[in-house]
């Protein structure tokens, strides 16, 4: 009948005339009639059990009767009959919706997944013959091949669910694992998941569109991740991973911010994160981070590298930065570039490229922050008049912009060109070292190195390359020497803490021009002095090399120096070398008592020894107090990282959040004294409300390190937190402080016990129970539902009483997405509308913290808690009704399967509780749950009261045979009973 239908709408077409059209409301009706009876009396009783769209979300069938009951039975296909009516309705219908003509429409609406399902019941049951199974597996192919990714991600998704057999199970998934290859399969994907993921949360879901983007959750992403790294059996990672990245990197370059953070996610987490698809030399590293290395630092093969792929690749390095939140990742992709990225941000500012520079400079900034480490400026400040390698250059772009060139064979830079750089750089040096939080003992080893470096040189002259040989030694040496300056000028009290370190530098150079100079015996030998031979006298394993600084410059700069951190000292530390003082005061005594060529020399000895002698004449009591006070601060670096760490957790960028957690955690796990319990668990709570998945999980695990060492006081934070009398949190602020709660409960172990154990216990019976009340949110509640019909009735006034989706619509003209987005909205709808009652999703949460407590240690949660937490979970069973408080009941199912675990644990350990299941309250227990298992309309509640029955009768078992092996006279833990449970102490 239906193909008649079919093809008499194919001969109106042609201007045959036919009866009352199927486009009209009534012909539609007919139609959808056709095929619900095809799918309920043709489908489903012929395919294998598992096969199709479950029962509860299957579409609303428009027959009435007993269409409608036969459908549900359940059958096992494989019957011959079965075969002949599969293969007659997928004939007769297949080649109709691949048409696209007609009623094909109609199939599409009402019964393209049915029909996917009855094609992949004769194409993949082991049922049928071979044969058949070959010509309808080209039949599942061309459905899916006909059909786009945005139609086949929903419709394959619902084919796959726990009852599925195997069988049928990997043909579907392998066709779903493909998808994203398709064009634009990425993009549909990650929209089809929002969409799903808006509908599980019950947040309205923004159509996702090209220039909005997706509005996609943090758990939305992560299965987005989880799919799209997960390579298909039938693909290598290799030809899979090459087919996305396209994808992945046009999300990565759009303009709309969400794209952005949606690809950086994917592509950081899923592929850059992993071991074997993202670490240097996989096709993960190959396709997303070799080409942004081989652009800002190109070999000689990729010169040149236009402006637009250099700037394409620093747009697509700073999003993975600044949107992605793992601190590993970050120094990965920076650190190996990190002096290309410095020259190109000094060349950008020279050449007043502003949005060049300081797009770099956030790179440099973030990496600075979260990687902060000396040897980082070490090569900075080797390379701070950085311009390129000696195979290219940066150079103008031909839009405005910078590129790489080649160098030529005949270009010397010159000295004059170069010195103007010089004072820049150094700023610019300064200011990044701002941006990085450095101890103390840092910044001193960086003033130690610049400061070496200036007085004796250093063994490489790499990063002066394009100065010419003639100009390296002074130009270097001016480089340290303003560089050494500064540091001392900007940092000064913080060096000087240091003095001891600056001695071990000055005195080699004096020791070594004393002796020489007592040696030489004359004028002149003493004018041939070079600091190189100083240098031989201090590094005996590097060669000479002839220097243009005469000795008695180096000295005189060291003088400089020693004499500047004496000035900026208020008092030597007593537990300083004397030895070593009383070396560099001889040297300046005898320095100051010589005739030199340069008469200044001996003037700097001469106010440098009174300095000297002036803080080593010092009160011995100024000494003792400085060295008390240096011996008390044992825990500076402690409270550097503590000062570090909650500068970082206040930083925009999620990356340095993420750093400064970090540096947290590691105090916390080190159980460091500096840390104020209290706050730093109210600080960890604050941050489970970050936007960034990474920082909350990553927080969760902090407060349960916090937690192993100080219970008490973090538990009874979270559970006041999350209990919320004042009612001041929001709902998914609560579930992750809830999550957060759930964790550390999991760490604490035999550590839950006394009054944690009852304070979680108690609070949590009281939240899953119908005790807790939220009357404000009642009230705001009901100020928005007047809201809504104001606005719906003034709507009405405008329109005549006529507004679309108002009752005139017609209830049956609903298609299948819709109904299924109604049928959620009611569920979501029934989760908050529980009037002054606490919301069914933090009703849930509760008895899942108390499923956790119990396992974790039922002897320390007790008799008590153990058996009203029973008696709370029989009530949700027993008067907590409806599809939308199923997952209530689910989570009540559960919190008795943890009682039946725990107990069943303690006695393979051999622990006596003095408590357990007994007699009739078993008895009672099995009947609830037998009763739930019949009558209860959720899969999932039923399949876990199936469960939970069966370890109770398991555990009976067991419970017999342990009593048979007792002596005799000894009872098991049995006595006194409470509901649900029976508690008693064993008899001697």
């Amino acid at each position: 009948m239906f193909c008649h239908l079919h093809a008499s709408c194919d001969n109106r077409s042609t201007g045959i005339d036919q009866p009352e059209p199927l486009s009209t409301q009534r012909g539609q009706k007919v139609v959808n009639a056709l095929l619900d009876l095809v799918v309920l009396e043709g489908i489903y009783p012929s395919v294998s059990s598992g096969i199709g769209i479950p029962v509860e979300r299957r579409l609303k069938s428009t027959l009435k009767g007993e269409f409608t009951t036969r459908s549900l039975r359940e059958t096992s296909g494989g019957r011959p009959e079965d075969q002949r009516l599969l293969i007659h309705i997928i004939n007769s219908l297949c080649p109709i919706s691949l048409s696209r003509e007609g009623l094909a429409s109609s199939i599409q609406e009402r019964m393209s997944v049915d029909l996917i399902a009855a094609v992949g019941e004769l194409a993949f049951s082991p049922a049928w013959d071979v044969e058949i199974g070959r010509q309808f597996a080209l039949s599942f192919r061309e459905i899916i091949d006909s059909k786009s990714a945005l139609e086949l991600f929903p419709q394959l998704t619902s084919l796959l669910h726990p009852s599925c057999p195997d069988w049928f199970r990997s043909p579907v998934s392998s066709s779903l694992s493909v998808l994203p290859l398709r064009p634009d399969g990425v993009r549909q994907m990650i929209n089809f998941i929002a969409g799903s993921a808006s509908d599980e949360s019950g947040k309205p879901s923004a159509t996702p569109s090209q220039s909005s983007g997706p509005t996609v959750s943090l758990e939305a992403l992560a299965r987005a991740s989880k799919l799209l790294t997960s390579v298909p059996s039938a693909m290598t990672p290799d030809t899979y991973i090459s087919g996305l990245a396209p994808q992945l990197l046009d999300l990565l370059d759009d303009s709309v911010l969400d794209n952005k953070r949606i690809a950086s996610y994917i592509i950081g987490t899923g592929f850059l994160s992993k071991r074997k698809l993202g670490s240097p030399g996989t096709t993960g590293w190959k396709c997303f981070a070799q080409p942004i290395f081989d652009a800002i630092d190109p070999p000689l093969a990729e010169c040149p590298v236009s402006e637009t792929a250099l700037k394409l690749a620093l747009d697509r390095l700073s999003t993975l930065v600044r949107f992605h939140s793992n601190p590993a990742l970050t120094k990965r992709l920076v650190g190996p570039n990190l002096l290309p990225l410095w020259g190109l941000r000094c060349y950008a500012l020279e050449h007043c490229r502003t949005h060049w520079a300081d797009q770099i400079h956030a790179i440099l900034s973030t990496y600075v922050k979260i990687s902060a480490a000396e040897t980082q400026f070490f090569l900075l400040s080797d390379r701070l008049l950085w311009l390129g390698t000696a195979a290219w250059k940066f150079a103008p772009g031909t839009s405005g912009g910078i590129e790489i060139r080649k160098h030529d064979a005949e270009e010397n830079n010159q000295i004059d060109s170069v010195l103007e750089t010089v004072d820049g750089r150094v700023i610019q040096y300064l200011s990044l070292l701002r941006e990085a939080v450095l101890t103390d003992d840092q910044l001193c080893k960086i003033f130690a190195h610049t400061s070496k470096a200036w007085l004796l040189g250093r063994p490489s002259q790499q990063g002066f390359e394009a100065l010419g040989d003639d100009t390296k030694d002074p130009l270097e040496s001016l480089v340290y020497a303003k560089l050494t300056y500064q540091l001392l000028d900007t940092y000064k009290d913080r060096i000087t803490s240091s003095f001891e370190g600056i001695i071990q530098l000055v005195d080699p150079i004096l020791s070594a021009f004393v002796t020489e100079h007592q040696q030489a015996g004359s004028k002149d030998r003493r004018s041939e002095l070079s600091r190189t031979g100083l240098g031989e006298i201090v590094r005996h394993d590097n060669e000479a090399e002839d220097s243009i600084h005469d000795a008695q410059g180096t000295v005189s700069s060291a003088l400089a120096l020693l004499s500047t951190v004496l000035g900026s000292l208020d008092v030597i530390a007593a537990n300083t070398d004397i030895s070593l003082l009383d070396r560099v005061q001889d040297s300046l005594d005898y320095i100051t008592k010589t005739n030199f060529s340069d008469s200044q020399l001996s003037m700097t000895a001469s106010n440098t020894l009174l300095l000297l002698q002036s803080h080593r004449e010092m009160p011995k009591v100024f000494q003792s107090a400085e060295n008390k006070t240096k011996d008390v601060d044992i825990l500076a670096n402690d409270r550097n990282s503590h000062r570090k760490a909650l500068g970082f957790l206040s930083d925009e960028l999620a990356p340095v959040r993420a750093q400064g957690l970090s540096t947290l955690t590691n105090l916390v796990s080190k159980a460091s004294p500096i840390l104020n319990v209290p706050s730093t668990g109210i600080l960890l709570a604050s941050l489970l409300q970050d936007d960034d998945e990474y920082i909350y999980l990553s927080a969760i695990k902090t407060l349960g390190l916090l937690a192993s060492n100080h219970p008490k006081t973090i538990v009874m934070m979270l559970v006041e937190k999350y209990t919320d009398t004042h009612e001041e949190s929001t709902l998914d602020v609560r579930i992750k402080i809830g999550e957060a709660l759930n964790k550390t409960i999991e760490h604490l172990g035999q550590l839950l016990a006394e009054t944690v154990a009852q304070t979680v216990g108690e609070s949590m019976i009281a939240i899953a129970s119908r005790r807790g009340e939220r009357p404000k949110t009642l009230q705001k509640r009901e100020r928005a539902e007047q809201k809504a019909a104001k606005a719906r009735k003034e709507a009405e006034d405008v329109c005549d009483g006529k507004i679309l989706g108002g009752d005139n619509s017609d209830e049956e003209d609903i298609d299948e997405e819709g109904m299924m987005n109604a049928h959620v909205a009611k569920i979501v709808d029934g989760w908050a509308d529980t009037g002054r009652e606490e919301d069914i999703r933090i009703r849930a949460s509760a008895l899942s913290i108390l499923s956790t407590a119990i396992e974790t240690n039922i002897a320390g949660v007790g008799a008590t808690i153990t058996s009203t937490a029973v008696d709370c979970a029989l009530a949700v069973l027993k008067l907590e009704k409806g599809q939308e408080r199923a997952i209530l009941r689910r989570a009540a199912v559960l919190v008795i399967m943890s009682v039946v675990r725990a107990i069943d644990a303690a006695g393979e350990r051999g622990q006596r509780l003095g408590f357990g299941f007994a007699g009739e309250n078993l008895e009672e227990v099995v009947t609830v749950l037998r009763y739930v298992e019949v009558t209860d309309g959720d899969e999932v509640v039923v399949g876990h009261v199936r469960a939970v029955v069966e370890s109770l009768e398991a555990w009976r078992q067991k419970s017999l045979l342990g009593l048979a092996r007792e002596r005799k006279g000894e009872a098991m833990d049995m006595g006194f009973e409470f509901r649900g449970l029976g508690v008693g102490e064993a008899r001697k």
